[in-house]
């Protein structure tokens, strides 16, 4: 279950890396951006909390928050655990990642804005094309990092891609983010980052993909949802050493058929992009949304 920040009213899987003993970018943009976000005011009240980005609208998190006076939701999303809850008066739904969540919600369509990781690219420079570095990112979801990542590299390395696990830091990702021509990415942050940034991102699923936080994002940003299912799946070779060889042949061949897949991805399937108008608007939302929360909310 995910627990409050140390010091702040931010609501986010702050215990992620305690209980995985690995970071995670779209988990770690709450502290990153948040905090650029909020008055200094309202992060440090205690009878107020805030719901972050994130997939955590669900009936135990609303549930961990009944301690507070006043629970506050900002671009967070429906995807992860049921929801049968009924929000009280003392939540107010600033507003939610996109039409999905909304109507899951019963709230009114206005309350769909997007997910609040598109206020990145306001702290980080958008690069021009012809100035990126790097030409094609491949981005696992993180579970499919862990459990396939050793593989997976070779895969990406075997058809020029760059492998960028979501484990980075969150400025080491950015940047990196940032500088592609071009992003494949199984983690749903991995293309919200890239689309804020300019970069064009394909999305794939290999081991994880839900497609109902899909949807409602890309909803929001005028995008019609689809998804490139890739194949076969991978795991990394067993660490026993007979287990290793005995299964070697096959691990061959599934690399070999993966990179191939992925790289009918990338000459086959048209990269999206959201209209650079559309993004604006979302960003301006999102920023008149966080004015509302920090003078109403920014002092006791």
């Amino acid at each position: 279950m995910p627990k409050l920040g140390f010091h702040m009213a931010i609501f986010y899987y702050s215990d992620f890396s305690r209980v995985h003993s690995s970071s995670n970018f779209g988990d770690d943009i709450n502290p990153f951006l948040l905090e650029k976000l909020l008055t200094p005011s309202l992060i440090v009240r205690d009878d107020v909390c805030v719901m972050g980005i994130g997939t955590l609208i669900n009936d135990e998190n609303i549930n961990a928050l009944r301690r507070f006076a006043r629970k506050l939701i900002f671009s967070s999303g429906v995807g992860y655990g049921s929801f049968t809850s009924e929000l009280d008066a003392s939540w107010d739904v600033i507003c939610v990642r996109g039409p999905k969540t909304a109507e899951t919600l019963g709230l009114e369509p206005e309350k769909a804005v997007c997910d609040g990781a598109v206020l990145l690219s306001n702290y980080f420079d958008v690069i021009p094309d012809s100035k990126r570095q790097t030409s094609v990112i491949f981005i696992p979801h993180i579970k499919t990092h862990w459990a396939a990542g050793e593989e997976l590299r070779k895969v990406a390395k075997r058809v020029g891609m760059t492998y960028l696990p979501p484990d980075l830091p969150a400025n080491d990702f950015i940047n990196r983010v940032a500088n592609a021509k071009l992003v494949v990415t199984e983690a749903m942050h991995g293309a919200i980052l890239a689309d804020t940034m300019r970069v064009p991102w394909i999305p794939v699923g290999l081991h994880e993909h839900n497609r109902f936080k899909w949807a409602d994002w890309m909803s929001s940003i005028g995008v019609d949802y689809h998804c490139n299912s890739i194949s076969p799946s991978i795991w990394n070779s067993p660490k026993d050493t007979f287990r290793k060889f005995a299964k070697l042949p096959l691990q061959k061949i599934k690399v070999k058929l993966l990179s191939q897949c992925l790289s009918d991805v990338i000459v086959k399937k048209t990269a999206s992009l959201s209209s650079d108008e559309l993004l604006e608007n979302r960003k301006r939302q999102l920023l008149d949304k966080v004015d509302y929360m920090n003078s109403t909310y920014g002092s006791a």
